[in-house]
């Protein structure tokens, strides 16, 4: 359950943002990708991309950007309410167990990071793995379920962006990428940031094409985990 404080919080950043006091000012550098597939190029993949919007279900639209953006390269991207997880939980699951193959990747801002942690220990406890989660600036700290491959963090400390750790059994990757020093972005904006958008794009098309791994009847073997705290 989301505390009813972050809820107070979420809606003084929307406020602040409309107020016109998220203005640019000098950045840090981004990791710049590689360079993204011509526009008429077609990714062929069976990978599901699920995206959680934050507050109100309107302070979060750089989700729907990046949906846009995912379906016209050919990757299969939906959008959807944070309050909506349980369903979107349900529908995994169903798909999971109807023989569905293709990857599992989470995205979600603020409220919409804050519940990915909710949808994949459901998804945990309903034994079907995700391949790829990015929160974009949750709100509170939170642990990595073990079913998750890869976890991508993009947070700042300076407002309201946690790190995330790694949870009970989870051998994934996980990275934590603070962006604290970005002062041109912040939590109502880093959602939108094209930038962000194209590293969490590459991340995907290098970790989350393909078919899902096999239902894990038995312990992942460990993986490295990775830990990335500044730029």
């Amino acid at each position: 359950m989301i505390a009813p404080l972050r809820i107070v919080l979420c809606v003084a950043a929307a406020i602040a943002l409309t107020a016109g006091q998220f203005a640019p000012a000098a950045a840090v550098p981004i990791p710049k990708p590689r360079p993204a597939l011509s526009s008429n190029a077609k990714i062929k993949t069976d990978t599901k991309v699920y995206l959680l919007r934050g507050l109100l279900n309107i302070f979060s639209l750089g989700m729907d950007a990046l949906s846009d953006k995912l379906n016209a390269m050919g990757i299969q991207a939906e959008v959807f309410n944070h309050d909506s997880w349980p369903s979107v939980a349900s529908k995994i699951a169903e798909d999971y167990k109807n023989g569905q193959k293709g990857a599992v990747v989470l995205i979600g801002h603020s409220l919409g990071a804050d519940v990915l942690f909710l949808l994949t220990e459901k998804l945990d406890s309903e034994n079907v793995p995700v391949r790829l989660v990015v929160p974009f600036d949750p709100t509170g700290s939170y642990e990595a379920s073990k079913n998750i491959d890869y976890v991508l963090n993009l947070y700042q400390l300076n407002g309201f962006g946690r790190r995330v750790a790694a949870g009970k059994g989870f051998h994934g990757e996980l990275t934590n990428m603070d962006l604290s020093k970005d002062e041109s972005i912040g939590h109502g904006s880093i959602d939108k940031s094209p930038q962000l958008h194209d590293l969490v794009i590459a991340k995907i098309k290098k970790v989350a094409l393909g078919p899902a791994p096999k239902k894990r009847n038995t312990p992942a073997k460990p993986k490295p985990v990775a830990q990335q705290t500044a730029l």
